[in-house]
């Protein structure tokens, strides 16, 4: 985009010097009309002034995209720390789970953290590259799936099986937070940590 727009400043830098020249030559036979050389140097400032507005507004919009680019990136092991966390919260405390509290934790947290990053999967996926992101994603999708099977069987009835689940799904979450570079989580009200 801004190649265009500085060869229209470039043009406009040219045009204007050389409206500008034929406006200081005496009339004669080989010089430009002062008409014709006021004509020029307005179109060649009028492209000056249009090329660096939209220069200026170019370079906004670049640095916004960086700005946007820098908080997604900051998100997303943000999102899988804050999963991992509860993902092994549940698992320490498996024994002594009923199915009734197993399943509103597992609701919790497909409705909440794990929403707010499927939903920008492929935002995910344009910002990581697609060999990256897939090496994630298998992690994180196994121990949703892992979650929902869990869910499932917990509302059947068979809870015990449903608890075996949970570290199925803690190893897949690992998995993708270490492919992530998420290096540490903290429970409680501290940081979730993370790198990427």
């Amino acid at each position: 985009m801004t190649i265009p727009i500085r060869i229209l400043i470039i043009t406009g830098f040219c045009a204007a010097s050389l409206g500008a020249a034929g406006l200081g030559k005496p009339a004669g036979e080989d010089s430009v009309p002062t008409s014709t050389a006021v004509s020029i140097l307005c179109c060649g400032a009028l492209a000056l002034v249009i090329g660096g507005i939209l220069l200026k507004l170019a370079k906004k919009t670049a640095g916004r995209n960086e700005d946007e680019e820098a908080a997604a990136t900051s998100l997303f092991p943000s999102l899988l720390g804050e999963i991992l966390v509860k993902i092994q919260a549940m698992d320490d405390s498996r024994a002594g789970l009923s199915a009734e509290d197993l399943t509103q934790e597992i609701d919790a947290l497909l409705k909440e953290q794990y929403f707010d990053l499927t939903a920008r999967h492929e935002e995910f996926a344009a910002l990581l590259g697609f060999s990256k992101y897939a090496g994630i994603w298998d992690g994180v999708a196994s121990a949703e799936r892992l979650l929902s099977r869990a869910w499932s069987m917990a509302t059947d009835g068979h809870l015990e099986e449903a608890i075996e689940e949970l570290p199925r799904a803690r190893a897949q979450i690992e998995r993708a937070c270490a492919a992530m570079g998420v290096e540490r989580q903290v429970r409680g009200d501290d940081e979730v940590g993370g790198g990427g």
